[in-house]
């Protein structure tokens, strides 16, 4: 297998990892905000080793560490929204929120690096319109929260990610990445008192199963998707990953179904609704790079 064909096997594994997220926040039976608790406390150790190896323990000035340190609140806010979205509604209505990232992720470029958004993203945002009344319409009323904070939790992601994007060229990504879910971890830590005032009874440490879970979700889903997708960039275009990232929903959602059965909770129209944005956000690389080529023709 030659180098370009590896590392897109890689990129796809990794994202099929990603994919788990979802269905194993459904299968962790913990309070989102403790579940990310143990995810970050977990990854961030399991990461340790990979730090040391890669050198990542090197010198970086207060300005650096500290602008990492609020890009990882950010982190927090996506996963606390992200499994909150789950607990909340499902893992299928939480995956085809992830969708609406790349559209979120347009604006917030053109809103910190001062540029026009463009027509196409515009375009786009519009046609996914149809596919979220058609999701609002056909869902549970108790699921439509679980719906509003899942977007949410793909602005946040837009978020950092265009941060990252922005910094992550002063760094070392292994470090950064270190950083950020200490950074995750801190905040939890100072939300889960806050929680217990609420709820004295919420569920803190795991169960037999859950343990399992949260290492599989920790390791296989955080820190070896990580690594997968660092060694895969190495020979594909950023063209490549953006589309292959943009799989991920269809992953979760093809995973809710056959492991928790999920369809039996979702009408014909739902699946409508999520085709419709899929089939948006998947066509839009490829009008992207259309339209660049005629600009610069």
């Amino acid at each position: 297998m030659d180098s370009v064909k590896k590392s897109f096997f890689l990129l796809h594994l990794a994202i099929f990892l990603f994919g788990f997220t979802g269905i194993l926040g459904k299968m962790i039976l913990l309070p989102a905000l403790v579940l990310v608790w143990w995810r970050s406390l977990l990854t961030w150790v399991l990461m340790l080793p990979k730090m040391y190896r890669a050198k990542g323990f090197q010198k970086m000035d207060s300005k650096t560490f500290k602008r990492f340190m609020w890009i990882g609140l950010l982190v927090g806010l996506h996963w606390i929204c992200f499994y909150g979205s789950i607990k909340l509604a499902n893992s299928s209505v939480a995956m085809i929120c992830l969708a609406f990232i790349p559209l979120s992720t347009a604006f917030f470029e053109a809103l910190f690096q001062k540029k026009k958004i463009k027509t196409l993203d515009i375009g786009t945002g519009l046609i996914i319109l149809p596919g979220m009344w058609l999701i609002l319409q056909n869902i549970d009323f108790s699921y439509r929260l679980g719906f509003g904070v899942g977007i949410l939790a793909a602005v946040f992601s837009a978020a950092f990610a265009t941060l990252n994007k922005k910094y992550i060229k002063t760094s070392d990504e292994i470090l950064i990445s270190w950083i950020e879910l200490f950074s995750v971890w801190c905040l939890m830590s100072i939300l889960m008192p806050v929680v217990y005032l609420f709820d004295p009874n919420f569920k803190f440490f795991p169960s037999g199963s859950d343990w399992f879970y949260l290492l599989f979700l920790s390791y296989f889903c955080t820190v070896v998707a990580y690594v997968f997708v660092i060694r895969s960039l190495q020979n594909l275009s950023a063209f490549t990953a953006m589309l292959a990232f943009n799989m991920e929903p269809v992953y979760g959602i093809i995973l809710a179904i056959a492991v928790l059965n999920e369809h039996r909770q979702l009408n014909l129209p739902f699946y409508i609704g999520v085709f419709i944005i899929l089939t948006s956000v998947l066509l839009h690389p490829y009008l992207e790079k259309k339209f660049d080529r005629f600009k610069t023709n």
